[in-house]
């Protein structure tokens, strides 16, 4: 029998060291998927670090007297492409401001989405606007898409371009409209879509909504937007309000996100905004 109880013995002992090594795996295995972890997290965190956040600004363009070249990454007219993209209206160059204001470092690309011009205010079409955000996404490579004019309507083509930009991992901050006196139950789109940071205003002491912001629970966030500080198409500044300079300012928020960590997606941006608020 004493040859039965050695074999027990060592058959223990084999399955005692089997045990050992698979602890032994399943903490090097812990170990490597923790390492790999933060590895990726510095990496990306190391990435922003050496990228510049850009933000497509559609609007009206930018004046070269108030927004530096060096901080211009191209742009497009949409209404008039021979015009380039030139500010002839001012509201373009005041939204650039309050951007860079916030976060010098940002780059914008101008895309012109509205232009006045013989007295007039032009703006694109729903399908031409759905082309900009497009663009923004493929063509200029952005991070961000501030968006401060909007369509009382939900627009297919325009619907579908946000969800592209989603899809992509950018952020899509508009502001929601200046006209509550008046039609106190209109949405604008797009910032009324569910995956778009929709802005309304407040007032300085951040106590009450402004009287002219829209408002309701589509509206995700609201931001100081009276009597803000902007720039003018001459290069100086004057005080400003409404929904636009709102949005101005939660685009230059979600930039900051963006640039601790450019791998954030838009929900968790989304949520970290509303956390601020």
């Amino acid at each position: 029998m004493a040859p039965c109880l050695h074999y027990n013995k060592d058959m223990k002992n084999i399955r005692t060291k089997k045990v050992k090594l698979y602890i032994i795996l399943i903490i090097t295995l812990l170990i490597t998927y923790f390492v790999t972890a933060c590895t990726e997290r510095q990496a990306g965190k190391a990435a922003t670090a050496d990228k510049k956040i850009r933000v497509a600004v559609v609007d009206t363009g930018f004046s070269d007297k108030s927004i530096p070249d060096g901080s211009i990454a191209g742009g497009k007219n949409y209404v008039v492409e021979s015009m380039g993209t030139d500010d002839t209206y001012g509201h373009g160059t005041a939204v650039a401001s309050i951007i860079l204001e916030n976060v010098p470092d940002a780059e914008l690309v101008a895309l012109v989405s509205s232009v006045y011009d013989h007295g007039k205010l032009t703006q694109v079409d729903a399908d031409t606007f759905a082309r900009i955000i497009m663009d923004a996404v493929d063509v200029y490579e952005c991070d961000v898409i501030n968006v401060s004019a909007g369509f009382a309507a939900d627009v297919e083509t325009v619907r579908q371009a946000v969800d592209y930009a989603k899809e992509k991992g950018v952020v899509i901050v508009a502001a929601v409209g200046n006209d509550y006196q008046d039609n106190p139950d209109a949405k604008y789109y797009p910032a009324a879509y569910e995956s778009v940071i929709a802005v309304g205003s407040m007032n300085e002491n951040k106590t009450s909504i402004s009287d002219f912001s829209q408002r309701g629970e589509w509206v995700d966030i609201y931001e100081c937007g009276e009597n803000i500080t902007v720039k003018t198409l001459s290069g100086n500044e004057r005080i400003v309000s409404g929904t636009s300079y709102s949005a101005a300012i939660v685009t230059a928020k979600v930039c900051k996100i963006l640039e601790e960590n450019s791998n954030t997606g838009v929900d968790e941006v989304m949520r970290e905004i509303k956390d601020l608020d």
